[in-house]
């Protein structure tokens, strides 16, 4: 396989992933099944790493940079996901005061 027809099935697969993601988007999910919306996001992330960054061959310490910040990213997303299951509203009632 020459090496723009791989990158062009890389592309495709990249924006069908994109559709599948942006399509699940507007589901109606439970709270509990919203995280299965990072599944797609995952999966591009691998494509990424695999076909652009060429990881397979890259030298070790490239390997850990990009584990360390693939690390770094899944703290992020983790500690940004726990905001909002976490949050209480606490709803205040509010008299007019004149």
């Amino acid at each position: 396989m020459t090496r723009s027809r791989h990158l062009l099935l890389a592309w495709g697969l990249l924006i069908a992933l994109l559709a599948i993601e942006f399509g699940a988007s507007f589901l109606a999910l439970d709270r509990t099944a919203r995280p299965l919306i990072l599944i797609p996001a995952a999966l591009m992330i691998a494509v990424v790493s695999v076909t652009f960054m060429e990881l397979r061959r890259g030298p070790e310490p490239i390997r850990l940079f990009f584990a360390a910040g693939l690390l770094w990213l899944c703290i992020l997303l983790g500690l940004g996901s726990l905001d909002p299951m976490t949050r209480i509203n606490y709803y205040v009632l509010t008299t007019n005061l004149k």
